[in-house]
């Protein structure tokens, strides 16, 4: 691979020994979480621009939002901080279609699980302030593994050229919310890599540009899924045992398998 790559790897490696294991999902539950991840990001971002194009986010006084259900019926409920406690503000609902109806909810309380899911996203959204940059998306999804839920804080890069490859934390909390379990970074660094790079190594299947290099499993991980699909690219992830994959369209699959040298 290009220099380029060789010189990203050195910089990824220098903290990884020092890392306790990464709790790894198996195959098909790493694309399904990264494709729910997606899924979820994706109706986020287009609730939020058609609420800010409709309401007045200030005077509503909204801090944050929550979501529910799956991508074809998903709700994003929009909150806002009352006293001591959140209530719902905005709903905007998705049924089938991309382009979702925005609701003023009658019940503006929240239930338990509501509750315990904004607490969730509160205790995450304070930890990752102090992370990389602190920019950062806050995605949840259950824990495929127990009872509680996984919040993935997502790193975000203020530079358009740039895509966020480090910096992707995954929470385990509690099913209440109220209790940080564990928390896994899902890559050894804050790193960025040029966009341009990374479509290069999409338009020559692997063989130029840049590669993403995977030192904390020997497979690729829910982030690289959710990333492959948020910009609409293959990711090419070279894992800890040096084999090369190739992240696309919500799947991965072993682009090389011998390891080593004979490894782009």
């Amino acid at each position: 691979m290009p220099t380029l790559l060789a010189f990203l790897l050195v910089l990824l490696s220098t903290n990884a020994c020092a890392r306790a294991p990464l709790r790894v999902f198996d195959h098909a539950t790493t694309e399904q979480v990264g494709r729910a991840l997606y899924d979820q990001e994706r109706r986020v971002a287009i609730a939020s621009d058609l609420l800010s194009d409709n309401f007045d986010v200030e005077a509503e006084r909204i801090v944050g939002y929550i979501t529910s259900g799956d991508a074809q019926h998903m709700v994003v409920r929009y909150l806002r901080r009352v006293d001591q406690h959140y209530e719902s503000a905005v709903d905007a609902v998705f049924t089938d279609l991309l382009l979702p109806v925005l609701q003023v909810p009658s019940d503006p309380v929240l239930s338990a699980a509501q509750m315990a899911q904004a607490t969730a996203r509160g205790q995450v959204s304070a930890d990752v302030s102090t992370r990389c940059d602190g920019r950062y998306n806050t995605l949840v999804v259950p824990d495929p593994d127990g009872e509680g839920m996984l919040v993935y804080a997502i790193a975000d890069s203020e530079d358009p050229t740039q895509i966020m490859l480090g910096g992707h934390v995954r929470f385990t909390l509690s099913a209440d919310g109220q209790t940080i379990e564990n928390t896994e970074p899902l890559a050894t660094s804050c790193t960025a890599g040029p966009r341009k790079q990374l479509e290069e190594a999409a338009a020559t299947h692997g063989k130029h540009g840049l590669s993403v290099r995977n030192l904390l499993a020997a497979t690729p991980l829910e982030s690289h899924v959710l990333l492959s699909l948020l910009y609409g690219m293959p990711l090419f992830v070279v894992t800890s045992d040096l084999k090369m994959w190739e992240v696309a369209k919500g799947k991965m699959s072993v682009l090389h398998h011998q390891p080593g040298a004979h490894t782009p």
